[in-house]
């Protein structure tokens, strides 16, 4: 449990603003997005300050983040970055510093936002709205 909390903790630490213009993206999770939602993630809400979290998936297959999060009652971010890629069946895997092996899931794409269900977690989700 402990494990998944740090990979979901990961995960949104994949977050950065950025400006890029993704029109003409040859991939629907180009951009920079907000994380929403959190279900079934055990001790994690996304409230005011870990709703200030963003991700951004670049055209060449990196990606950064801001995570915010609450230490010792204060509003804190840590930033990083990694690499993504997709493969067919909207199969997303995300290379996430600090663990050993890449996290796959799927992704389904509704309007503006897209939710992440990792695959070896499938009960737990995290949805972000495009920025």
């Amino acid at each position: 449990m402990k494990k998944f909390l740090i990979l979901l903790f990961a995960i949104t630490v994949f977050t950065a603003c950025s400006d890029d213009d993704d029109s003409g993206s040859s991939d629907k999770i180009v951009g920079t997005w907000v994380l929403v939602e959190a279900n079934n993630v055990p001790g994690f809400t996304v409230d005011d300050c870990t709703g200030q979290s963003t991700i951004t998936f670049n055209e060449n297959n990196t990606a950064s983040s801001t995570f915010y999060g609450d230490v010792e009652g204060e509003c804190m971010s840590d930033t990083d970055s990694g690499s993504w890629s997709s493969s067919s069946n909207s199969q997303y895997t995300i290379n996430i510093p600090g663990f050993p092996d890449p996290v796959t899931g799927t992704i389904v794409f509704n309007n503006n936002r897209f939710t992440f269900t990792p695959n070896e977690f499938p009960v737990a989700s995290l949805t972000f709205e495009r920025n």
